[in-house]
């Protein structure tokens, strides 16, 4: 989704701030100064390996949803590619930490191929009143460069609605269960780490027709956050999973 909120890109630091109203609650929403994350690659996944959110108010905020984009310097287009909801709120005075949040920018459609800044926007619905409307949105350093993924239409119609991959997270072992209709099509499934690093190669000609029910040894795989792909016809459906020993 494109939306343009240029006037809500500006860089926020956590300092505490006692701007009081002289009515209503004391509650601003903050992107906090700590984050990590590994730039976009290959196969469009940004990992936020972590990012704090803080509330610069004495008073406790309702749930609120947080929001990634990428904003494009040149044209000052912004596209949302995930959002994630903090359910339980967030006490008055302090931050929590999102950790691990994986974003295929291949499911947001429209993302022209450039290079981006990551940015990440707090109350992105806009639901909590709060002292200061203005800092909700910042950028984080570094720029990504983005190149579109082939559609997944073909993958996804034939084998989404059936693919089971379990257990998540994993342990030793981990079964891959879809079916196939189109015939005299090989497929090829495989497991690779974040940065694209292919780690398992699980079957690099598969026939279809059948029910594909497999089931896998990772044993020695580190623990770790991995996507698992399912090849056919030159496209491509990918899912996350965790490996936790």
């Amino acid at each position: 989704m494109k939306k343009n909120v240029t006037q809500k890109l500006m860089v926020a630091m956590a300092i505490l701030s006692f701007n009081f109203l002289s009515f209503g609650q004391d509650i601003d929403l903050v992107p906090g100064i700590n984050y990590s994350y590994n730039p976009i690659n290959a196969q469009g996944i940004l990992e936020i390996v972590e990012i704090d959110v803080c509330n610069n108010g004495w008073d406790n905020a309702d749930p609120f949803d947080v929001t990634i984009y990428l904003y494009d310097q040149g044209t000052q287009d912004v596209y949302f590619v995930g959002t994630t909801r903090l359910t339980s709120g967030l006490s008055g005075s302090a931050c929590i930490t999102i950790s691990n949040w994986i974003i295929d920018v291949n499911d947001t459609p429209g993302i022209p191929a450039g290079t981006y800044r990551v940015g990440f926007y707090v109350d992105s619905n806009e639901e909590i009143a709060e002292t200061d409307e203005q800092n909700n949105a910042g950028l984080l350093s570094g720029n990504n460069t983005y190149s579109p993924g082939g559609t997944t239409s073909i993958a996804e119609n034939v084998i989404s609605n059936s693919l089971n991959i379990f257990p998540n997270p994993a342990n030793d072992e981990l079964n891959i269960v879809f079916n196939s209709s189109i015939e005299n099509e090989p497929i090829h499934v495989f497991m690779t780490s974040l940065d694209g690093k292919i780690v398992k190669e699980f079957n690099s000609n598969v026939q279809p027709g059948f029910q594909f029910n497999e089931t896998y040894s990772i044993s020695n795989l580190p623990n770790g956050v991995y996507l698992v792909h399912i090849s056919l016809k030159n496209d491509v459906i990918t899912r996350k999973i965790v490996v936790s020993h």
